[in-house]
């Protein structure tokens, strides 16, 4: 995985003074001591970069002097102005411009990490680096940027709670995206004393770029301006220009600098939070132990086993109904479980059943009935009551939390009396399916920083809730940088097997994307049998990473060679969907009615702005007549009656040709 070398985002401590445009604070950023050790006595190779929220509403933040640093932060004055008038921001920057408002981050961008215009040539023409069409390099190893013909501009005056929201809501960047709308141009026109937003398309994989302004004749770019390595991948890479002259400026470019991000070790991830885990070894030898130790840390099958006989111990009791039984145990020492402590002296757990309504689903009130609030809900969770504040326990579960369990387990994590949930069953009624219900309270989880991992004994491997954006998915904690890390594909396909010819032309394209984007790429299928274990049998000879969206269904058996995955239920079969979002490309093979389904929700999510309009790619390989001609017919007359946005349309190819995808790519992309 790789990353750039910089801080958390700083915010502002005091207000100092204002001036006829805008005004001078002092913000703070934290510092560890791994990047003061990196920084060292070069800081002035540390370059200030705005927040891209803050930019994109034409708000430029400008470093006055060098960074103080003292102890485990530094302070940094700024001025902080509306530069894009046409916006209309500045009447609300008294508003947000307040101590506690994050404003940008101070990164690393040493000379010595600093590509040449050589080496730059040589990673576009790899395609280990893909950036804007009509790009140049100058002879000091600068990369020119032109931004794509299209300008960003707000619907309608912004109001003072949506600046405030955007400014300084997690997802004010969503409301910002909504509010935002691009619109196609001839040429970009930089008006004198004025700003805009427009935007690229570049793909970083290993590299971060720093842009510079080194000339304002063709615009000054505002303070946002650092792009990272992964993050800045898509169509809508946003540029913010300002017109400092007093003539117009037509189609506006910046130079940058391409340096080497920092390459990131993973960090073992153990559902004890600490090192490798071990299992009992009273008869191994030191080299049988050693053998173990390196098979538990590339596969987790020990551990699994180890977890699932502390898990059978736990559940031994007389209670035999387990859907009332909801075992629920906490262990302040959790690695001592798996080498064979008394469980007495490890976890705390009811000594005698309750009320075995207690903690099921049903006393969680989701029927018709309503909630009962005389059940007795003290079964299982009750025992959280007994940690003391900061104990950053274990929490050991039998099923995912239902209702009530969830509120407690979330009254705890607050207190920090927990840091981490193992459970071992998803559901008692759908087995290893999560509702909707569930992933909110995953989303809970994360949010509240508690660690999920899931014993899963079909798969007999213990995994991580990851999130990647909004979305989460399960993996080994030996795959959680690369799948962070990986650009991902979404396929779409039938149950039905493909054909000799097909399944052929399915390996060349996937080929095709590898040579496009390099081997740091991952694919996303809904995990059913047929085209998709196809799909993932040749991902795999291949060596891309594979994920799968499970849907509890009739048809279909789970994909078991899944590195990440994630389960629903069957009546959450379109919040499923939102799943997709964590991929940049869409391609539809052959496919029934569900696969129907799939595609009119992505392209109206593509519509709405829910997603980025990124290419859409409709592929038919089997060699008999063209299987989408259909669909083909009926967006053409969907696009003639004005029902479906032009922009949409340019975005889909449907063919036969694996060959002619990375062309479509780099054409409907703008890549060089």
């Amino acid at each position: 995985m790789y990353a750039t070398p910089e801080t958390g985002d700083g915010w502002i401590t005091a207000l100092l003074d204002t001036d006829d445009v805008g005004f001078v604070v002092t913000a703070r950023f934290a510092i560890s001591t791994a990047f003061r050790d990196l920084v060292g006595d070069r800081e002035a190779d540390l370059v200030f970069a705005a927040r891209s929220r803050l930019a994109r509403m034409g708000i430029n933040i400008l470093p006055l002097g060098a960074p103080s640093f003292n102890s485990h932060h530094c302070d940094l004055q700024l001025h902080i102005a509306a530069a894009i008038h046409s916006y209309g921001i500045a009447p609300h920057l008294e508003r947000i411009v307040v101590p506690g408002l994050r404003v940008g981050r101070l990164v690393f961008c040493p000379t010595d990490n600093r590509l040449g215009s050589s080496d730059i040539h040589r990673l576009i023409r790899e395609n280990a680096l893909q950036v804007p069409a009509g790009f140049s390099l100058d002879g000091n190893g600068y990369l020119i940027l032109r931004p794509q013909r299209q300008i960003f501009r707000f619907q309608k005056p912004l109001t003072p709670e949506e600046v405030t929201a955007i400014a300084t809501h997690a997802d004010g960047k969503d409301l910002l995206n909504r509010l935002q709308i691009r619109e196609a141009v001839d040429h970009i026109e930089l008006l004198p004393k004025d700003g805009l937003v427009t935007a690229c398309s570049m793909f970083l994989h290993r590299h971060y770029v720093v842009l510079r302004n080194l000339d304002d004749s063709l615009g000054f770019h505002l303070q946002a301006t650092v792009l990272d390595p992964v993050s800045t991948r898509g169509t809508n890479v946003y540029l913010e220009f300002v017109n400092r002259t007093e003539q117009l400026i037509i189609n506006p470019s910046v130079a940058a600098s391409v340096h080497e991000a920092i390459l990131l070790k993973p960090k073992p991830r153990y559902w004890h939070g600490h090192g490798i885990p071990t299992a009992p070894l009273s008869t191994a030898t030191d080299s049988e132990t050693s053998a173990l130790s390196h098979l538990i840390g590339a596969s987790g099958d020990i551990a699994c086993k180890s977890l699932l006989a502390i898990f059978d111990r736990l559940e031994a009791s007389p209670v035999t109904d387990r859907y009332s039984h909801r075992m629920m145990a906490v262990s302040r020492e959790p690695r001592a479980l798996l080498d064979g402590a008394d469980p007495d002296q490890v976890w705390t757990q009811p000594r005698e059943p309750r009320d075995p309504r207690g903690g099921t689903d049903l006393a969680a009130g989701l029927v018709a009935e309503g909630l009962d609030l005389h059940l007795r809900t003290e079964y299982g969770t009750r025992i959280l009551a007994d940690l003391p504040d900061g104990a950053r326990a274990t929490l050991l579960l039998g099923y995912f939390p239902n209702l009530i369990e969830h509120t407690e387990i979330c009254a705890a994590a607050l207190r920090q009396r927990v840091a981490r949930i193992v459970f071992r069953r998803a559901s008692f009624e759908h087995g290893p399916f999560l509702s909707s219900r569930d992933h909110g309270r995953l989303a809970d989880y994360e949010g509240l920083g508690l660690e999920v991992f899931w014993c899963n004994e079909s798969r007999g491997q213990v995994v991580r809730h990851v999130f990647r954006g909004l979305r989460g998915y399960f993996t080994t904690p030996d795959k959680v940088d690369r799948f962070r890390s990986c650009l991902i594909f979404a396929i779409y396909g039938s149950v039905k097997p493909l054909n000799d010819n097909a399944a052929h032309q399915i390996e060349r394209l996937l080929g095709n994307l590898k040579n496009l984007f390099g081997s740091d790429i991952g694919i996303l299928t809904g995990g059913g049998p047929g085209a998709m274990q196809q799909v993932t049998d040749a991902a795999h000879k291949l060596g891309l990473m594979v994920g799968s969206s499970f849907i509890e269904t009739i048809d279909q058996e789970l994909n078991q060679t899944a590195e990440f995955y994630q389960t629903f239920q069957a009546r959450s079969r379109q919040a499923r969907q939102r799943w997709f979002e964590i991929a940049s490309f869409h391609l539809f093979l052959v496919g029934g009615v569900g696969t129907l389904e799939e595609v009119g929700l992505t392209l109206t999510d593509m519509k709405l702005g829910v997603i980025e309009t990124s290419p859409v790619v409709f592929f038919d390989g089997s060699g008999g007549d063209f299987y989408w001609e259909g669909l083909r017919l009926q967006l053409a007359e969907m696009g003639r009656q004005g029902r479906v946005p032009a922009r949409l349309l340019d975005h889909i190819l449907m063919t036969t040709d694996p060959d002619a995808i990375p062309d479509f790519y780099k054409r409907t992309l703008r890549l060089g």
